[in-house]
Order: structure tokens, then C-alpha cells, then sequence
């Protein structure tokens, strides 16, 4: 009994040690993720606020190199810009200088959606103003995000947020955006509307599209509990009958935050990277 028992064992360990393996060489793998720099682009309070900064490789630098700047997800309340480390990894290794932005998050189960947009505002405007220094081109930046991220950069996208006595024609807007099942409408009867509710007119990106919104490409799984696909079909027909591009990629079968899996990691990479190239032309 006891040689089977230590038979039974061997043949355990046999099998489960290659797997506790391989999920530890992923796990060190995502921990050796390590951005090139983190930059400070703006201040708040005490708070430095960083971009974290996957510079384009294999660029001599005659060139500047297109950039992508990205806002992770959390509800503006948790996460933090390692979410989108693997991404800016992909796309730094294929010519994109990639930038994962920090931004004021909220306390208290209360998020600061305003003051979340104007970090995303300071960021972008951050990379415009010292685009020469950080060898990339001002004119070919793309902004993206996964959900509470996804409105951040929809929010840059509809010339949100307005300083005093601006018009959403007179912000800056990024190139293209790249949208991971993304928050676009906080209007009542949505879901987060009560985190807003008593300024959603001022933040909800899908209430300001306008015929300068970017070329959008929106990415969503079609069993996402929190945010319908029909929210992403809206937005999209709105920016295309205001004369705009727009494309949704979805997902069969998939949820919120689908896009971190390995296998749709690779999926949704390379569909980004379809739509960046041909954007390019």
C-alpha cells in the first residue's frame, strides 16, 4: 500500500511540476516587464504623476516614432499603469514609443472623474509639448484605454476636458483611439451615472462627438456585464454619421477585460496593431 501511495505521488508530481513551472516562468516574465523611464508630466498636490515610458526600438532616432499613450482601467478609483505593461511591450517592439499613464484616483468608494480627465489632458499635452526630446512625432499620437481608461481617452478624443472659455475645437485631440471595452456614456440609466450624476453632461464622451473625433477602434467581448456592446455600437454610429471613422472588434464569448488574457492578449495586439498600420497607410 504504501509503494502505490509513493507511486500514486511520483506520478503527481511528474505531472504537476512542468505546469507550476510554466506559471511561474509566466509570472516572472510579466515581473521582469520594466518600462525604459517614468517621466513626470504634471503634479498634483504632492503627488508626482508619471508616464511610463516603452520607448520604440530599433529606431535610429532620425525618424520620430509614432506614439501610443494609454490609461488603465479600475472605475478611476484602483489599477495602476503596469495593467498595460504587455501592451506597450508588443508595441514598442514594433516601432510605437508606448507611454502607460498614472492618474489621480479617487478614495473613499468616490472617484475624481474630472480630475482623472485632466491628468489624461496633461498627459497628452505633455507629449505634444516635449515630443522632440522624447523622439516621437506630435502628430501621430494614439490614445487608448480599458474601461475607466477607455473613457479617458475617449474623453481626449471628444476635445474633452474644456479649460474656461474653451471649445472642443480649440483642445488638442490624439491621432487615433484605441478603446478596451471602454465607459462612453454616463448619461441616467447607465452604469456608472451615479458616480456622476450631478456633472455626467460635462464627462460623458458620447454626449460631445463631433466631426473632429479621431479614427476609433473599439475592442469588446460580447458577454461584457458591464458594459453592453450596444454602448459601443452607439458611440460608433454617432462618430460615423458625424463624418468620422470608426470599427468595433468583438469578441465572441468574452467579458471585461478580456484583452488580459494571454490568448486574446495576442488576438486584440495584432488587431490593434492591423488598425494602427493601416492608418498609416
Amino acid at each position: 500500500m504504501a509503494k502505490e501511495y509513493w507511486y500514486f505521488v511520483s506520478g503527481m508530481l511528474v505531472v504537476l511540476l512542468p505546469l507550476l513551472l510554466l506559471v511561474a516562468v509566466k509570472k516572472l516574465q510579466l515581473l521582469e516587464l520594466r518600462p525604459d523611464q517614468k517621466i513626470v508630466y504634471t503634479v498634483n498636490g504632492n503627488e508626482k504623476l508619471t508616464l511610463h515610458a516603452f520607448m520604440a526600438k530599433h529606431s535610429t532616432g532620425a525618424t520620430p516614432a509614432p506614439a501610443v499613450l494609454l490609461f488603465h482601467g479600475g472605475r478611476w478609483m484602483y489599477g495602476g499603469p503596469e495593467e498595460f505593461y504587455p501592451q506597450c511591450q508588443y508595441f514598442s517592439a514594433r516601432g510605437f514609443s508606448c507611454f502607460s499613464a498614472q492618474y489621480r484616483l479617487g478614495a473613499n468608494n468616490q472617484p475624481d472623474v474630472s480630475g482623472a480627465m485632466a491628468d489624461a489632458r496633461a498627459a497628452l499635452d505633455y507629449l505634444i509639448a516635449h515630443a522632440g526630446e522624447l523622439r516621437i512625432d506630435p502628430d501621430r499620437i494614439v490614445v487608448g484605454g480599458g474601461s475607466a481608461g477607455g473613457h479617458l481617452a475617449a474623453a481626449l478624443g471628444s476635445g474633452l476636458p474644456l479649460a474656461p472659455g474653451a471649445t472642443p475645437s480649440t483642445a488638442s485631440r490624439p491621432a487615433a483611439q484605441l478603446l478596451y471595452n471602454p465607459t462612453l456614456d454616463l448619461a441616467p440609466c447607465t452604469p456608472d451615472h451615479h458616480l456622476v450624476k450631478e456633472f455626467w453632461q460635462e464627462v460623458s464622451p458620447y454626449h460631445h462627438i463631433d466631426s473632429a473625433v479621431p479614427p476609433t477602434l473599439i475592442l469588446m467581448g460580447t458577454q461584457d456585464p458591464e458594459l453592453p456592446v450596444q454602448s459601443a455600437q452607439a458611440f460608433c454610429h454617432a462618430v460615423q454619421a458625424a463624418g468620422g471613422h470608426c470599427e468595433i472588434a468583438l469578441y465572441e464569448g468574452q467579458g471585461h477585460g478580456f484583452y488580459h488574457s494571454p490568448e486574446y492578449l495576442e488576438k486584440s495586439n495584432q488587431r490593434v496593431l492591423e488598425f494602427l498600420r493601416y492608418l498609416q497607410g
